[in-house]
């Protein structure tokens, strides 16, 4: 039903756009043509049902890119990309002097498809973008660190999850919604943007519910500061 709701709120905001950007197409008299990239942090959140039922910590997650924006008049555009994205989480278990530190990292190739809408001045502008993001699996890991009076120690969490091959997730493409929000400063021959996204995964990768310490629903709600620079290229009618 959540997975329902979310895909019906992303087509009602998402169609409306797209019309606008087709009337703006056809009663454009130039259209402009930028590329560039782009790279960020983020982090990631996502509720763990095996340690107490509690939400993750995000790990520092990086993001680069290369972006192709093609601009319909000043205000309308589409905007695709490749990116690689580290998407990761941490989970702290506390018994008694023992301290168990989990961490998870799944490594992404993405290829975003959004539309940007922007307002403001050739030399200023604030956008919000939507679209669909694609993703392969390339890399799976988790990591334990155990401490006990907080020295560094072996425990059996180690020795029974952790000491062998982790299995590749089961579903190797994944989905998520992008939504974000920013601004653009005209800079040289380009622009300079800066900004933010938030990407809600629509997909499970694994079909049941946990492997080693921490569980196997790996839908999440990831969000990214970003920045970047896009080269004008070139413009035709």
């Amino acid at each position: 039903m959540k997975k329902f709701t979310l895909t019906v709120l992303f087509f009602v905001v998402l169609l409306p756009i797209y019309a606008n950007s087709i009337d703006s197409l056809s009663k454009s008299d130039q259209i402009r043509i930028y590329s560039g990239f782009r790279f960020g942090f983020g982090g990631a959140k996502q509720r763990n049902t095996v340690i107490n039922s509690q939400d993750g910590k995000f790990l520092l997650n990086p993001n680069i890119g290369a972006v192709l924006w093609v601009r319909f008049r000043q205000h309308i555009g589409i905007m695709a990309e490749i990116n690689y994205s580290m998407k990761g989480i941490r989970f702290k278990d506390e018994y008694k002097d023992t301290i168990n530190i989990f961490q998870r990292k799944i490594h992404y190739f993405e290829f975003p498809v959004l539309l940007h809408a922007s307002i403001g001045t050739q030399k200023f502008t604030e956008f919000f973008e939507i679209g669909i993001a694609p993703s392969y699996i390339s890399g799976f890991y988790d990591e334990v660190s155990s401490y006990v009076d907080k020295e560094p120690v072996k425990t059996e969490y180690q020795e029974y999850y952790y000491n062998k091959p982790l299995p590749l997730p089961t579903q190797r493409f994944d989905l998520s919604v992008v939504i974000g929000a920013g601004m653009s400063v005209k800079l040289g021959p380009g622009l300079l943007h800066t900004g933010f996204r938030t990407n809600i995964g629509l997909m499970d990768i694994y079909k049941s519910d946990r492997i080693g310490y921490i569980n196997q629903n790996q839908r999440q709600f990831n969000f990214q500061v970003q920045f970047g620079y896009l080269w004008y290229l070139k413009s035709f009618n």
